[in-house]
């Protein structure tokens, strides 16, 4: 009779599976975590330097409607050039320096499933000046950060670039524009920026196309 490594298993379906067929199904397990969760810009010899980094994508917060909706409004108005790039959101880590697998994604469920739903509260007006921009105060600063730095021990940020700033939560309005711009659009919007606030259940993987157009590709639900 065969050894004990070569007689048939029983699947977790119930089916009674030959020794070659589990060796296929092993071999069809180690494919699947290797696989890339998504495809990235094959193209980005027309991208700047700085968007080069970010094309394997990065994790962030989208707010649900209506803070979304309003962000966009006010991003659309006073810098287009921000809204062309990605929607409204709260950026949490530093870019993926490598194309996402299945493995790294199963570590990332496992990571963001043990924490909590964050309630995020946004708004009012802030900035960073002398950098120039504008953009809503986001808070609570220290569990968004725990999030962001849970995140960023998984094996997928092995490697990645080193932050260039202290983290600091915002929803940005406007960010290419200058400093004289900043103090008057900080007049401008004082009573009419959007404040609130919502629950936060997932993070979302944001990918840019080759235009450089972020878009939610994967969702990493917390705990429930």
């Amino acid at each position: 009779s065969p050894g004990a490594s070569q007689r048939a298993p029983y699947g977790k379906d119930g089916v009674r599976r030959s020794w070659w067929d589990s060796r296929i199904i092993g071999r069809a397990t180690c494919r699947e975590r290797t696989e890339m969760v998504t495809t990235y810009a094959a193209d980005i010899s027309h991208w700047e330097t700085w968007q080069r980094e970010y094309r394997f994508g990065v994790l962030l917060i989208y707010p649900p409607d209506p803070p979304l909706r309003q962000g966009n409004a006010l991003r659309a108005k006073y810098d287009p050039r921000s809204q062309s790039t990605c929607d409204t959101h709260i950026s949490l880590t530093v870019p993926l320096p490598r194309p996402l697998t299945e493995a790294h994604w199963v570590e990332l469920e496992t990571i963001a499933s043990s924490i909590a739903p964050i309630t995020v509260h946004y708004g009012p007006l802030m900035n960073y000046l002398p950098h120039p921009g504008v953009c809503l105060a986001v808070e609570p600063q220290a569990e968004l950060d725990r999030l962001r730095a849970a995140l960023e021990t998984a094996s997928a940020f092995a490697g990645a670039p080193v932050r260039r700033y202290p983290f600091s939560a915002h929803m940005t309005i406007a960010e290419f524009i200058s400093g004289d711009e900043t103090k008057s659009l900080m007049v401008e919007l004082k009573d009419v920026a959007p404040q609130g606030s919502f629950l936060c259940t997932y993070v979302s993987y944001a990918v840019p196309d080759s235009n450089f157009h972020f878009a939610e590709r994967k969702r990493l639900d917390l705990s429930h």
